[in-house]
């Protein structure tokens, strides 16, 4: 028995030293410790399915060259001719060598009545031309009466130029309204 009390009074002392060691007083943190290695590298996962193709954009009109409406006067050169001219360093050489060349015209006051030159007016008896001089970088607009009279010289105010690289698909540009290349190409309708 007395093995049995020794036994009692050890444990019983063991359990009271345990517990009182386990306070839920803390001390001062330590300081943190150096970093550990680098793991090894996880496991591929497995790819996802590619995605749809995206439908094709427009084509661009990034080569097209249009200007904006120009202010012109009229002048007479002869009895039954008038001109105006536009100078615009767009206008080259390369561009008569390689390039559509279309020419629009309107009357301010009427600006959505826009004809493509060249063209003839019956009623007022005059066909108007264009012809490019890349010497000086300019348009020229001629009017030539119909029957020899002197052509009015405000009839037409504002002139506007497109050019279109042969490169692109500029075949069957010549027959299409200002409306129609505006569109196919993207072009500002210009004020």
């Amino acid at each position: 028995m007395k093995t049995f009390r020794t036994f009692k009074t050890i444990g019983l002392t063991t359990v009271m030293i345990i517990l009182m060691s386990c306070r839920t007083e803390d001390g001062q943190d330590g300081a943190i410790g150096p970093q550990g290695p680098q793991g090894p590298q996880g496991v591929q996962g497995i790819s996802g399915v590619d995605g749809a193709d995206g439908t094709n954009g427009e084509d661009g009109n990034a080569n097209v060259i249009a200007s904006g409406w120009v202010d012109v006067t009229f002048s007479p050169i002869t009895s039954n001719t008038i001109i105006t001219w536009i100078i615009d360093e767009r206008i080259t050489q390369e561009v008569l060598d390689d390039a559509i060349f279309l020419v629009y015209t309107r009357k301010s006051t009427i600006p959505n009545n826009i004809t493509s030159i060249p063209f003839t007016d019956a009623f007022l008896s005059i066909s108007y031309y264009y012809a490019l001089d890349s010497s000086v970088n300019q348009l020229q607009v001629l009017g030539v009466s119909l029957d020899g009279s002197s052509p009015r010289i405000d009839f037409l105010d504002q002139i506007r130029f497109v050019i279109v690289p042969a490169n692109m698909d500029s075949s069957s540009l010549a027959n299409l309204t200002y409306d129609e290349v505006v569109s196919q190409f993207g072009l500002n309708l210009g004020k």
